[in-house]
């Protein structure tokens, strides 16, 4: 006897709909019929209501995507910006682990799992890291980054930007914004939409920690600075900004200098004429990852989603003690200024490396280690030393040892020598196969923030139910978004141990191209 579709019972068809990846395809499911229409609501209603439950309780479950090389892949990097519309994941900018920017734009189609690279129009924003790209409107606001300087003049500066560039999706159309004031250049801030105002906070402002706040009319794009109370955060940079309503906004985390990474929590409220800050109470601390700042964290409904190292996993001479040592050297541009070059004596070692893809070409670019030679009170550069092995520290101590003060040709033959170091270097290198040692890898953290507009401004971290499940590895810079029912992990760089023979353990840093998506567990209707 043959059966169709239409004989199924209902809750048969809607356990088959289930399985339909929760975008395009299942919103099309919806005009076959008014019993598939019918069916395909209590679907979505049904998914919904189980991801936050399981947020709730802890249960998320790490689904890592395989790549398809014949498939148009994006280029690895860290610092980017993303964002969600509709059916789609958009990525902009960030760099590579040679600090070389982007300021290309991708899109994932979230029900195919494929990239696609725009080809855009209008005027395209710098190349950068580090900016903040929101949603408004069917647009994407993009504000603020940092990029590395070309290789040249020998002493280079770091660039801030304070640029605004709108991006509309219907006309696949960038649009430079210019305005009378504008707040000074800024990285790694932090920044969210509230009603027809996009509100920035903290960041790194030409070499000073920021905490002030900075709302931009996203109907007019006129910029004010907004006056808060005297209690407020301390400057940082690093921090998620959750948005809490047309009215409240949520600061978590950040950095507040050099291995000073902060684990609290501020609430802001948006009203009166001087804002008000007030210090969240944070309980179950037993159960809060070890630190939060470039760890981007992810609101779903009352509850924000926070990735880092699990506690257990720390463990002395592990990889989390060398991470920490440099992950506050990658979030911010050192201090300059108009008339001197960057703080502290450098020395720069020149060598080439291949990339896979840059701003979608390939090619060759110059990588430039740099260790400043004496302690700075401003927050490190970014990735600027990540690659620094101890064999660059045998040509840097051989440039150090040479006279800075000589002619030009006496500088060429000292950069010609330094090449050729680096030559042997890589050569002999590529005699031995690198081992790499087992690092840590991320795990999810989940805060209840229900209670914290009431009255005791409190939040509680929920203990973990899958929290000895294997993550992706541990890596700081990526993004984390929040699609139907699922979260989505893209990019970020680690600190990498390798073991060389007849060589001490080298540190080198990864970046990643990688996808996964946080699911809950599967359920039947």
């Amino acid at each position: 006897m043959e059966c169709k579709i239409d004989d199924l019972p209902d809750v048969l068809l809607e356990y088959i709909l289930s399985l339909i990846p929760p975008y395009k395809d299942l919103q099309e499911c919806k005009l076959v019929s008014k019993r598939w229409f019918r069916a395909t609501k209590n679907v979505i209603q049904h998914n919904k209501a189980h991801f936050h439950k399981s947020v709730a309780y802890g249960s998320l479950l790490w689904n890592p995507w395989p790549s398809t090389h014949w498939m148009p892949i994006i280029a690895k990097r860290h610092s980017h910006s993303a964002c969600i519309y509709e059916n789609s994941m958009y990525v902009f900018g960030g760099c590579t682990a040679t600090c070389t920017a982007f300021n290309d734009l991708w899109r994932l189609d979230l029900d195919t799992r494929a990239w696609v690279r725009l080809i855009t129009m209008g005027s395209y924003p710098s190349p950068k890291a580090s900016a903040t790209m929101l949603y408004y409107k069917k647009s994407f606001i993009l504000f603020g980054g940092w990029s590395h300087p070309s290789p040249h003049p020998l002493h280079p500066r770091w660039k801030l930007f304070n640029e605004l560039h709108v991006y509309s999706i219907e006309s696949n159309k960038w649009i430079a914004i210019n305005t009378l004031e504008t707040p000074p250049p800024t990285s790694a801030h932090s920044a969210s939409i509230h009603k027809n105002y996009m509100i920035v906070f903290g960041g790194i402002c030409n070499g000073y920690r920021s905490n002030d706040i900075w709302c931009l009319n996203l109907d007019s794009y006129s910029w004010h600075k907004q006056a808060t109370s005297n209690l407020k955060p301390q400057p940082r940079y690093g921090q998620s900004q959750i948005e809490l309503g047309d009215k409240h906004l949520l600061v978590l985390g950040g950095c507040t200098g050099p291995n000073v990474a902060m684990n609290d929590a501020w609430l802001l409220t948006m009203e009166g004429a001087a804002w008000t800050w007030r210090k969240v109470n944070m309980h179950n601390t037993e159960w809060a990852p070890t630190r939060i700042w470039c760890h981007q964290a992810c609101k779903v409904g009352n509850y924000v989603i926070v990735l880092s190292i699990n506690k257990c996993q720390n463990k002395p001479n592990d990889m989390s003690i060398s991470l920490k040592k440099v992950t506050c050297q990658r979030t911010a541009p050192p201090r300059t200024s108009d008339s001197s070059p960057l703080h502290g004596r450098q020395a720069n070692v020149f060598q080439f490396v291949r990339d896979e893809n840059i701003n979608g070409r390939h090619g060759t670019f110059s990588k430039i280690s740099v260790q400043n030679s004496s302690p700075s009170s401003y927050p490190p550069i970014f990735t600027k030393n990540l690659t620094l092995s101890n064999d660059n520290v045998l040509s840097m101590a051989a440039f150090r040892n040479e006279k800075r003060n000589g002619t030009n040709s006496h500088r060429q033959r000292q950069l010609e020598y330094l090449r050729r170091m680096e030559e042997s270097i890589r050569k002999r290198r590529a005699q031995t196969k690198p081992a790499k040692k087992t690092g840590n890898t991320l795990s999810i953290f989940v805060l209840d923030i229900t209670n914290v507009l009431c009255d005791e401004c409190s939040a509680s971290w929920i203990p973990l139910k899958h929290n000895d499940q294997s993550g992706p590895d541990e890596r700081i810079l990526y993004s984390l978004v929040a699609g139907r029912g699922e979260l989505i992990v893209f990019g970020g760089i680690r600190k990498e141990q390798t073991s060389i023979q007849n060589h001490p353990d080298m540190d080198e840093s990864e970046v990643y191209n990688d996808l996964h998506f946080i699911n809950p567990p599967r359920y039947v209707i």
